[in-house]
């Protein structure tokens, strides 16, 4: 993996963070706490930094003691610059962009990081931990995306399922007359008829920009969601969870979208983890069920940091 010289700029309005990395700007927020524990929480393909905050809330009410975290907004989502040129949006660039992010925040951290991850999110968490255990404490991963990787990668359909979610994503709206027109016709759909309402709401603070002239627009733009589902295949994970070395939690949906056989798999791959279930709830479980996710992950980085209650 490519190591990069990043630059680390705090913006005028904390708790904000930037980072120049890759000829990309990244967007971040912040809460403050001691250097160690320290998580940094990935979002799933989509969304943006600012729905951690429910989740997050929730976490530092279970910890045992304060928890400090940065959200970064991935490539081409939420406040962080879209990215240009072939295979800029394959996820072993989203897994450069982490590792930039823990090497730029590594002089303040004790320790390592815990990632947090949600779906893409957590994937890229996973060869994060494998690639570079040196800068991982442990790994929390709410429903990572497993595909089976074919032996032959070429193949029409290797990674179906990311290219028919292309193809969905490439049709969506991106544009609304309001907030409130967003809120509206968002609320009708699956999956965000679902979301707690303070994770929607965050979603929506996180994920809408205003436009010239009036109205609102998707700051995750629907090219860019495509190409992100489409950079799946660039991203071989099971060879990498040989090195992986770091404790995990995995939390899993009732209705998730995780195979059962590739659940096992990576269980099997886990030198030190444990799985915990979230009832009533799907892929989405980190928006929908803020709460018992957040719980979940305060509990783990508690113990981790040595302060299990």
């Amino acid at each position: 993996m490519r190591r990069v010289r990043a630059r680390l700029a705090r913006t005028m309005r904390p708790p904000e963070i930037a980072l120049e990395a890759h000829g990309v700007r990244l967007h971040g927020i912040a809460w403050p706490g001691p250097a160690s524990p320290f998580s940094l929480l990935l979002h799933a393909t989509s969304f943006c930094a600012d729905v951690w905050l429910p989740a997050w809330e929730a976490a530092q009410s279970a910890a045992a003691r304060p928890l400090r975290a940065v959200a970064v907004d991935a490539r081409g989502h939420g406040r962080s610059a879209r990215a240009e040129g072939e295979g800029a949006y394959a996820w072993t660039r989203g897994v450069e962009d982490v590792i930039a992010w823990l090497e730029a925040l590594a002089p303040e951290i004790e320790g390592g990081a815990l990632l947090v991850g949600h779906s893409s999110g957590a994937t890229v968490a996973l060869a994060v931990a494998a690639l570079r255990p040196e800068l991982v404490r442990g790994v929390a991963l709410i429903e990572p995306v497993l595909f089976e990787t074919p032996a032959d990668r070429s193949r029409e359909d290797s990674f179906l399922g990311s290219r028919v979610m292309a193809e969905r994503a490439r049709k969506r709206r991106a544009d609304f007359a309001s907030t409130q027109d967003a809120r509206e016709r968002l609320l009708q759909r699956f999956p965000y008829a679902g979301f707690a309402s303070a994770a929607f709401e965050a979603f929506l603070a996180g994920g809408l920009a205003g436009v010239p002239g009036g109205g609102v627009r998707l700051r995750c733009a629907p090219e860019v969601e495509a190409a992100w589902y489409e950079g799946a295949a660039a991203l071989d994970l099971w060879p990498l969870l040989v090195g992986l070395r770091a404790p995990a939690l995995l939390i899993a949906a009732e209705h998730g979208a995780m195979p059962a056989t590739l659940l096992e798999r990576l269980r099997a791959a886990l030198p030190a983890g444990r799985l915990e279930r979230v009832p009533g709830t799907t892929h989405f479980a980190a928006l929908e069920a803020p709460e018992r996710v957040g719980a979940l992950i305060g509990g783990f980085a508690s113990a981790l940091a040595g302060g299990a209650r």
